[in-house]
């Protein structure tokens, strides 16, 4: 059986005075009410957001157009964002209906949703504004990128191709 050391006590620390508190002031930080955020009474509402009172006037297309433009240009520097600001929109009161081409843009849109539409709801004094989207395929022609899709259109055009290429021994990719 094996013996545990047994805890020896210095008798100077137990009679010698607490240490002096340091002139030094903190260099760290204090996080113990990091997770624990304490409570802001109802009295007490942040001040710095202004409230505009918001009446439901009816909303004038034109008037949407040109609020919808308006931040069109202030996105401008963003080109995805202003790319799809600039697209046309149907309005069926309270709803704005966008098309977007692919998923990648309703992402986008879903960034820049909720200020576009505080936007529109602060200048047109409407609350019930909402925007929805529809998803639907491009319907652009295809882009001709290699040498065997360059060959096949043209051999739409002029079905000869097809027959000059066996006469001549020849190859699109050369």
């Amino acid at each position: 059986m094996v013996s545990q050391p047994k805890a020896v006590i210095d008798p100077e620390i137990l009679t010698s005075p607490a240490p002096a508190k340091s002139t030094k002031p903190k260099t760290t930080l204090n996080i113990k009410g990091l997770f624990n955020p304490t409570a802001i009474p109802d009295s007490a509402e942040r001040t710095d957001e202004i409230k505009i009172p918001v009446t439901n006037e009816p909303v004038q297309t034109e008037k949407l157009k040109a609020l919808w433009t308006e931040y069109a240009e202030l996105r401008k520097n963003q080109s995805g964002e202003y790319q799809i600001l600039k697209r046309d929109f149907h309005f069926d009161y309270p709803v704005i209906q966008i098309v977007l081409t692919n998923p990648v843009e309703e992402t986008l849109l879903e960034n820049f949703r909720r200020d576009f539409l505080q936007f529109l709801r602060d200048r047109l004094k409407n609350s019930d504004l909402t925007i929805a989207t529809t998803l639907r395929e491009a319907t652009g022609k295809k882009v001709i990128y290699t040498s065997k899709e360059k060959f096949e259109h043209l051999a739409e055009k002029n079905p000869y191709l097809h027959e000059l290429k066996e006469r001549l021994g020849l190859d699109w990719d050369f």
